[in-house]
């Protein structure tokens, strides 16, 4: 579950010393920041971290430029899920349209506006918080139709007491296994036949 207490943290790759330290200073009131100076960097950074909530990234670099750091991450089931927004002075259509077929989720062009950088990184930030939250309740969901699958199965139970026994071994009455392992609540009433065996002048 997400903490409320912790802040995000952002993976700053760019390889211009001047351009990732003012994007440092941008951030770090909010953020937690890391910086990488190059591709092979932040990829050895992501091997060994968990914690990335999003990605800034360069698309001009030496060795690994950002279409192919961007391509290892999206390859990767670890990392495939964490927003990644390009950082580029290109401005060609045809450059975008690439990046967005390989899975970024959003571009700014340099120079880096402050407003813009801030504004596109708190939506890209709220998106991946609601998708994380689906995926948490999910998983519960799936959970949960787990234990009522369990209870269509063989059920061990005393032939003499009727109650249940559980995985763990431990030995309950019917009504407290069903109310462990499913939102159901009792109501009591008398059955016909008990109600004919226990009050026949009623009956």
């Amino acid at each position: 579950m997400t903490n409320p207490d912790r802040k995000d943290t952002i993976l700053i790759v760019e390889d211009h010393p001047t351009t990732r330290k003012l994007l440092e200073n941008i951030l770090q009131e909010d953020y937690q920041v890391i910086l990488a100076g190059n591709g092979i960097e932040a990829l050895e950074i992501l091997t060994h971290r968990s914690d990335i909530d999003l990605i800034l990234l360069d698309i001009i670099m030496p060795e690994l430029n950002g279409y192919e750091v961007c391509k290892k991450i999206r390859a990767n089931p670890v990392t495939e899920n964490i927003p990644i927004i390009f950082l580029t002075v290109l401005d060609a259509e045809d450059a975008e349209s690439k990046g967005f077929m390989l899975g970024v989720n959003e571009y700014i062009i340099k120079p880096v506006n402050r407003i813009r950088l801030k504004t596109r990184i708190k939506n890209q930030l709220e998106l991946k918080h609601k998708t994380d939250l689906l995926t948490q309740k999910n998983h519960e969901l799936e959970e949960a139709l787990e234990h009522i699958k369990k209870l269509h199965g063989i059920l061990p139970i005393c032939s003499f007491c009727r109650q249940i026994r559980s995985d763990d071994g431990h030995w309950s009455n019917i009504e407290e296994y069903v109310k462990k392992h499913t939102s159901a609540q009792f109501s009591h009433g008398v059955c016909p036949q008990c109600m004919k065996k226990n009050y026949p002048e009623i009956s």
